[in-house]
Parts: structure tokens; sequence; C-alpha cells
């Protein structure tokens, strides 16, 4: 009988032994998957808000480019207009370079501050 209770102590003994390694390989595993993805979550999170600098640094060189393209179209406009030295259409290209001028501001403000 004192073999039999000491062999049963010794496989509880083993069981528990088994048991605790599987827990303390759960847990270091667990542990492990929550470090590597909150690693890849800063990586992500990282990525994305450079993603977005390079974004609106792209934008604002568009928008710069933009606002170039409008002043020299019109200064070009300008310079015909003013060669045909017909009153009529000076008053007319100044009016409509005027609303051009405004329309642009406007948009290029807007868009500006949404790529604060």
């Amino acid at each position: 009988m004192a073999t039999t209770t000491a062999s049963q102590n010794n496989t509880q003994s083993a069981k528990t032994t088994a048991t605790e390694t599987v827990a303390g390989a759960v847990a270091g595993g667990v542990e492990t998957i929550t470090q590597t993805f909150d690693e890849n979550l800063e990586r992500a999170q990282d990525l994305g808000e450079r993603f977005v600098e390079a974004a609106k640094l792209s934008g604002t060189a568009t928008l710069d480019a933009y606002e170039k393209a409008v002043t020299s179209t019109l200064d070009f406009q300008k310079s015909i207009v003013g060669a045909t030295r017909i009153d009529a259409f000076s008053a007319l290209f100044e009016a409509q370079a005027t609303l051009v001028r405004g329309v642009t501001a406007a948009a290029t403000t807007a868009a500006r501050e949404v790529l604060k």
C-alpha cells in the first residue's frame, strides 16, 4: 500500500510539474506575442505618421506649383492683351484676372489649412 501511495504521489507530482511547465510556456508565449504585437503596432503607427507627413509635403508642393502656374498664365495673358492695345480687352482681362486670383487664393488657402 505504501508503494501505491508513493506511486500516486509521484504521478500527481509529475502532473503538477507538467501543468506548471505548460502554464509557464503558455504565459511566456502570450507575453512574446503581446510584445511582438506592440512592436509591430508602433512600427505601423510610425509608418502612418511618416506617410501623412510626406502627403502634406507633397500637397504643399503641388499647391505652390499650382499658384505659380496660375500666376504665369495670367502674366502671359496680360502681355498678350497689352500687345493688342485695345482698352476693352484690357478691362476684360483685368476683370478675369481679378476673379481668377481671388478664386485661386481662396482655394489654395483652404487647401493649406487642410494640410496643416
